[in-house]
């Protein structure tokens, strides 16, 4: 069998650490986690960025479809008869193997264009050095990949001059037309990539500088000088290359120690039983640990900022920490926000004794809810942010909100999905239309406004921005809205006072709150199956089908349906499971257009979603399909706000609750 070349991603899995290139070949299960960035690229419009790079180039010839030795071969051919522009240049140099987004030939010089959806700004002198010169550490793995590229290039073709190009979008730049990114056409999938469609883009787009290349020959040789390129190797660059493409072909690592870097590995798994993962089998031989599970590691410490102290001395288990390990934490005092640190030994007192109740303070939260006012508002929003601008004069990545669930909460615990917005019509910014509805959904009485972690609030902080260069009268009124229940960040140019700051469940629950079952994690994805586990209100409310369109607790998108269910084992499972699968039982030209976006349960399909509706001509049933799984992934958002509430209020003791 053929061996795996050292191909681009192998490198830079490699760098990271040597023995994930094995791993790629012997967890094959695991592959999706390794390239998970598919949905990430069409989210972020990193595919509309790949086709607009190319674009600049008219003259160019596309190998992306051929074979691999097919391309090697055109590619040689093609330099051979002179002055051409390639896209997808393919080059070998003994088993390093790499393929050039775009290449120039100019007079015997090779020009590497390595496309990128990052962006920067245009007017920093070098973007990519410290003030000292060193190399930002944001930017090594793009520099790196580069670097590796111009390596092979240079020895696959003795002779010639090879300069080395990172193109990237420059946020200091702004569209000069609207329907830019609509100019991309997403039409499935060919391979690893989104099949793409270029309409006509206007001669004016191309001059307004939205992508530049810029030269990185000079980053290049730091590398190519450095004698330490990350944790892994202290060698020259070319034994860099040497030892990863013997790792390739042996599929053998070298020796490397745990690190902390090893809490974020691409192939970890949520059983980590030994056997299923790549982290497991180097926990094992490594460490010499395999009775572990999930949150039992110092990796999985909320907040560790010691991992490389702890791993120093020894310390690789959780429940091994000492107090004296995070500076000797006091006792919590009810009534007092917990510190980091408090927190901390929270989580490993309860692995410690192995105590799956709640820690609650009960006086700190009473507090917090005696400034409440009724009704409670809940809400969440959804943005997007792309590298090619949707409308005029907007900057790359300029904020889009696109959508938001709204849930009330009487004084009398009576329960109600309200509003909802939902825009995805690529030819109108819905930003004005998105605070005039939330202005509408909420501003008709002063109830406390709650939110999950900053989001919320630096999106109305970025809307409010945008209404500043609007001197009508109703801008001027949706600014007094947004100032109302924002908070200005610190560094903003105009200051106002918050007459209604919304309220941050998830500073709520690092402060006064701590589930074990969660490990640590605070997201409402892991909080929202501790809070049901543990309330009695709620599962013994929402175990029946109580929610959903004409129920006791009505809803805007669900039919009746009951939230608490349990899983094999008894354990209560988390209700995101039960968002549905969007092409369960669609026809295959269907499904195709969807783009593999099977299930919205995160945020990251959403904006997948999201950009998937702007930029591709979908047919009825799958544009229906994709907004419906949107409307019903953010109404069960702010849904589980809801049953965070109620289940504080329930462990709290307050009786006065009933269902609905």
């Amino acid at each position: 069998m053929r061996k795996p070349a050292l191909t681009k991603s192998r490198f830079a899995l490699g760098l990271r650490c040597p023995q994930k290139i094995v791993y790629e070949q012997e967890y094959p299960s695991q592959l999706n986690a390794v390239n998970s960035d598919f949905l990430s690229l069409l989210a972020e419009g990193g595919f509309q960025v790949g086709a607009f790079a190319k674009a600049h180039f008219p003259d160019g010839l596309d190998l992306s479809l051929l074979d691999t030795e097919s391309a090697v071969i055109r590619t040689k051919e093609l330099i051979s008869s002179g002055d051409c522009t390639i896209f997808e240049a393919a080059f070998s140099h003994g088993n390093c193997l790499v393929r050039v987004d775009i290449l120039e030939c100019v007079s015997g010089k090779l020009i590497i264009h390595e496309v990128k959806a990052k962006s920067f700004d245009s007017a920093s002198e070098r973007p990519f050095q410290n003030k000292d010169g060193a190399l930002k550490s944001v930017w090594k793995p793009f520099l790196y990949d580069v670097a590796f590229q111009k390596y092979v290039v240079s020895r696959a073709f003795v002779g010639f001059k090879v300069c080395a190009n990172l193109m990237l979008v420059d946020k200091a730049s702004k569209s000069p037309i609207s329907g830019l990114y609509q100019c991309f056409k997403i039409g499935g999938r060919a391979g690893n990539r989104a099949a793409i469609q270029v309409l006509d883009i206007p001669h004016e787009v191309f001059s307004a500088g939205l992508l530049r290349s810029i030269d990185v020959d000079s980053e290049c040789d730091l590398i190519f000088a450095a004698i330490e390129h990350g944790i892994h190797f202290d060698c020259s660059f070319s034994d860099l290359v040497d030892q990863l493409s013997t790792v390739c072909e042996d599929l053998v690592a070298p020796s490397v120690l745990v690190s902390e870097e090893c809490g974020s590995c691409e192939f970890r798994s949520s059983s980590d039983d030994g056997t299923s993962s790549g982290f497991a089998h180097c926990m094992a031989t490594k460490a010499e640990l395999t009775d572990f599970s999930p949150g039992d590691l110092i990796f999985d410490l909320w907040n560790n900022r010691r991992i490389g102290k702890q791993l120093a001395s020894g310390i690789i288990k959780l429940k091994d920490l000492e107090a004296a390990d995070l500076g000797h934490p006091d006792e919590p005092v009810q009534g007092v926000p917990l510190t980091t640190k408090q927190r901390q030994w929270l989580q490993i007192s309860k692995l410690k004794t192995r105590d799956p109740k709640p820690w609650i303070d009960a006086v700190g939260l009473q507090k917090e809810m005696e400034r409440w006012q009724f009704p409670l508002h809940f809400i969440d929003f959804e943005t997007s942010r792309v590298a090619l601008p949707f409308f005029k004069n907007q900057s790359p990545y300029h904020n889009v909100a696109f959508q938001f669930s709204h849930h009330t909460v009487d004084i009398d615990g009576r329960v109600e999905h309200a509003h909802q917005f939902l825009s995805t019509n690529p030819l109108v910014n819905p930003n004005l239309d998105f605070v005039r509805s939330l202005r509408a959904a909420i501003g008709g009485d002063q109830g406390t406004i709650f939110m999950y972690s900053q989001h919320e609030n630096s999106t109305l902080f970025a809307i409010h921005k945008d209404l500043e260069e609007h001197s009508d009268a109703e801008a001027l009124h949706l600014r007094e809205f947004i100032e109302s229940i924002t908070v200005p960040a610190k560094d903003a140019a105009k200051a106002w006072q918050c007459s209604r700051p919304m309220v941050d469940l998830l500073k709520l629950i690092q402060s006064y709150v701590y589930f074990p079952s969660t490990q640590g994690n605070n997201s409402i994805k892991a909080v929202l199956p501790a809070v049901l586990s543990s309330s009695n209100f709620l599962q013994s409310t929402y175990r029946y089908p109580i929610y959903g369109k004409g129920c006791r607790v009505p809803s805007l998108n669900f039919d009746s349906i009951s939230w608490v269910r349990r899983g094999k084992t008894g354990e209560i499972l988390s209700p995101y499971l039960q968002l549905p699968d969007i092409g369960a039982d669609l026809s295959d030209s269907d499904r195709e257009e969807l783009t593999e976006i099977t299930k919205i349960d995160d945020g990251g399909a959403a904006l997948a979603a999201f950009a998937r509706l702007t930029g591709g001509a979908l047919g009825d049933t799958a544009r229906e399909r994709l907004e419906q799984s949107l409307l019903m992934y953010c109404e069960l958002d702010t849904l589980a706000m809801v049953f965070l509430y109620q289940g504080l209020m329930d462990l709290m003791g307050h009786e006065f609750m009933s269902p609905p």
